[in-house]
């Protein structure tokens, strides 16, 4: 079984997926790895860019103590980021009030 982290677009909250797969094929003449795995019998493939690749290993025990890095670090900014989105929400909807209030204001001294 082989363990894989890999980096991925798209979404700024997850910047990787972890998964196994049970074959992987590379070369050193090429930009991929090949991950191969069975789906109701069927082999199915999958190609990733080794540029993508974090970690590629057979090693569970790495495997693990790296995911469990990434999720504390991920973990500790998203709070951070949730904190700061919340704080923005205020901010944006205390604006929002003052702008109508002053529309009002001016409305009626018109």
């Amino acid at each position: 079984m082989y363990y894989v982290i890999q980096r991925h677009h798209g979404d700024q909250k997850k910047h990787y997926l972890a998964y196994t797969v049970p074959r992987c094929i590379s070369s050193e003449n090429s930009q991929n790895v090949i991950f191969e795995f069975r789906h109701e019998g069927v082999v199915k493939r999958k190609w990733a860019s080794k540029e993508e690749i974090i970690l590629l290993t057979d090693n569970e025990a790495l495997f693990k103590e790296t995911l469990e890095k990434l999720e504390a670090l991920k973990h500790s900014h998203l709070e951070k980021i949730d904190a700061a989105q919340t704080q923005l929400n205020h901010e944006i909807s205390s604006l929002l009030n003052a702008m109508q209030s002053e529309f009002e204001t001016i409305k009626n001294n018109t």
